[in-house]
């Protein structure tokens, strides 16, 4: 048994392909059955490693009795959110208005044109959780649907009216003042969980943006709480159980406020940002166990997340042997057996005999440090940690013997462009050429699949690469070539990151400077969808325009700041309503407050970039736009650089407002401007 699926690409969609229901994947055939046969659609949004769609699939899709009463009244779309992230912005944003609330696996009962009259999320087989089952769900509205088709076609475009209006920024007449960066803070302190770290109550999630704002909030204003959130934030994540402690690699939220249990998903947009904050919280702040938490994030993601080709897999699903964190769980006979009667880590890691999830021990640790467990165990901090180390390695080759969880295989453009970008920083940072050895090789042979002339793909699997990219391809794509310009010093890279730019000037840019989440090019949806907020990522708006930003400064080309400026105008009122939601965007304009300077330092021909130099690009300077390298290298994407002599030795230029100070050949003095 086989459906249309059968032919797709997508991981997610390939798990339905041999599903009674006569699923169609997302096009005109499916929209052109439903008006021709009169039916409703049925649109089931998903990912291949979400536990609840796994439940749903289960209960509902392949139960035969239920696929025929789909096949039988509805037209059925199956759509994969990682490759289709507009169709699922659009239509959580529908769920959001209609019910407040919204989440995956995403239900959504809609008419032949696009537009949505009823919104769910998972329904039960049977009634129960105080949610009619997904029966009932369906022969009710088909119902509706048959008898009252006018009302019915009354809601949906109420709800198509009511999506343009969101998706339409708030018109202001305030302008950005230094303010807004106070507010930010002062929402933020107000939302940070004191006890725990993290923002909000349960469940849990990393908060990215947010926590990248508080390290530009704490450069900015020299204020020691913003840094506190940020310190005691990682640490609750990394100690945890966000935190896989056997294996390492953070898994996508906790279901408590305390940062214990996790949901056990691995994607790789969240060990992106969280190695990302951890490298730029080693930068602020020296200390060696952010640099080894991003490493631990790294070292994951390199033997669990990396291809043969040297691009990065999707994610890695929650459930195994039927059940959700059965890999990553232990009980507490399995560790008796494992580690003996006096092992160390089961009690380091909090686990108890009855375990602390369905049975089973999630290892986490709150509040107790290395060194005061070593004093109880009457061991040194260094045995302790050793044995801790052996302990932890036994675990890793049990638990390797066991069915591993599905590990969703696609290469999505955005994702690996903030994975390759983490390693690129950390390559820089960390002084480590194999990290950037890692980041160039992802980055070429990503291009190699996903890229054509200027034309991005959204994700490519077997060799073959699919879909028109959306703004997150290209910022998040644009970002990296960014990041490995610093690290490398190829000019290059500068040179792809303004190719990538004019496309998204030409395809994605309004006339008031914010981007569209589709191309021009694209395929059309009943409204065109617009992505303001952060979410788990920062927002492709603030990546986008960051990017612009930059390559003004890079460049000398004004035209991207001048957009840039536009965008943040026109965007004002969304800040002020809601500033912790768009924390990337207020982080522009912090940078822009904090006396921004370009420092260009060209070298002669021939030469090695001077140690010093090194240094200062491993320092966390949001207001310095540094450009290193020889005329002839720099001068393609650089022109004003024409006009500068040749460096007998290397010379810096240090720019501010429009002016710079004389050239100099002091580095040192020059650079002790910056603490080095």
């Amino acid at each position: 048994m086989s459906n249309r699926l059968i032919h797709e690409t997508s991981p997610y969609l390939l798990q339905h392909a041999h599903q009674p229901v006569d699923w169609y994947p997302w096009g005109e055939d499916a929209f052109t059955a439903a008006r021709e046969t009169g039916k409703p659609i049925f649109l089931s949004i998903g990912y291949s490693t979400c536990h609840w769609c796994h439940v749903l699939s289960r209960e509902s899709f392949e139960d035969e009795e239920t696929a025929k009463l789909l096949n039988e009244r509805y037209i059925a779309i199956k759509v994969d959110r990682e490759e289709r992230p507009d169709i699922d912005h659009l239509y959580m944003t529908a769920a959001q208005v209609m019910n407040g609330q919204g989440g995956w696996p995403l239900s959504v009962f809609m008419t032949a044109d696009q537009q949505p009259f009823y919104i769910g999320t998972y329904f039960p087989k049977t009634p129960q959780f105080n949610r009619p089952s997904f029966r009932q769900v369906t022969l009710q509205l088909s119902e509706q649907f048959r008898r009252s088709p006018e009302r019915i076609a009354q809601v949906g475009q109420n709800m198509s009216q009511t999506l343009r209006d969101v998706l339409q920024p708030a018109t202001s007449t305030h302008t950005w003042n230094e303010s807004i960066i106070h507010e930010t803070f002062d929402q933020a302190m107000r939302q940070f969980d004191r006890q725990n770290g993290g923002f909000g109550e349960a469940p849990k999630f990393p908060s990215p943006a947010l926590l990248r704002f508080l390290l530009d909030y704490y450069q900015f204003a020299e204020d020691e709480t913003a840094l506190h959130m940020v310190m005691r934030s990682l640490i609750a994540m990394r100690d945890g159980g966000m935190t896989d402690q056997v294996g390492y690699g953070l898994f996508r939220y906790t279901v408590d406020a305390e940062w214990q249990i996790p949901h056990f998903e691995k994607m790789l947009y969240d060990n992106a940002w969280f190695a990302t904050l951890c490298i730029e919280t080693y930068q602020v702040t020296g200390q060696i166990r952010f640099r080894r938490y991003a490493e631990e994030v790294l070292s994951f993601t390199e033997h669990e997340l990396t291809a043969p080709d040297g691009t990065f897999y999707a994610a890695l699903d929650a459930d195994s042997e039927g059940g959700e964190g059965q890999y990553y769980t232990f009980t507490s006979a399995e560790l008796l057996d494992l580690l003996g009667p006096d092992a160390l880590f089961p009690r380091f890691y909090q686990t108890t005999p009855s375990g602390n999830f369905e049975g089973r021990n999630v290892f986490y640790r709150t509040g107790r440090t290395l060194e005061a467990f070593a004093r109880s165990v009457n061991l040194s901090p260094a045995e302790t940690a050793a044995q801790l180390e052996h302990e932890r390695q036994l675990l890793l080759r049990a638990r390797n013997q066991r069915p591993r969880p599905f590990c969703d295989d696609k290469r999505l453009t955005s994702w690996n462009a903030m994975m390759l970008s983490t390693f690129a920083k950390a390559g820089r940072v960390f002084s480590n050429p194999h990290y950037t050895q890692i980041a160039s090789r992802a980055m070429t042979t990503l291009e190699q699949f996903v890229r054509t002339d200027c034309r991005l793909a959204v994700h490519y699997r077997d060799g073959q690469a699919t879909g028109n990219g959306f703004l997150d391809d290209y910022a998040y794509l644009l970002d990296a070539h960014l990041e490995l310009f610093q690290t490398t010093g190829q000019a290059v890279h500068l040179q792809e990151a303004v190719a990538l730019a004019d496309v998204l000037r030409d395809q994605f840019q309004t006339a008031d400077g914010y981007f569209h989440l589709t191309a021009a090019h694209s395929d059309r949806l009943f409204v065109r969808p617009l992505e303001l907020y952060d979410g788990v990522t920062p927002a492709g708006n603030s990546v986008a325009l960051d990017a612009f930003v930059t390559l003004s400064r890079l460049t000398g080309h004004l035209t991207y700041q001048e957009s840039a400026e536009r965008a943040l105008d026109v965007l004002i009122e969304e800040v002020r309503q809601q500033p912790t939601g768009l924390a990337s965007l207020v982080s522009i304009f912090t940078h822009r407050q904090m006396e921004p300077v370009e420092l260009i330092i060209l070298l002669p021909e021939g030469t090695e970039k001077p140690a010093l130099l090194n240094r200062l690009q491993q320092l966390r300077l949001p207001q310095v736009a540094l450009l290193i390298g020889t005329k002839r290298e720099l001068a393609p994407s650089v022109p004003f650089l024409i006009d500068y002599p040749e460096p007998v030795e290397a010379t810096a230029y240090l720019c501010h407002d429009f002016s710079c100070e004389r050239p100099t050949t002091d580095l040192s003095t020059l650079l002790a401007r910056f603490a080095i």
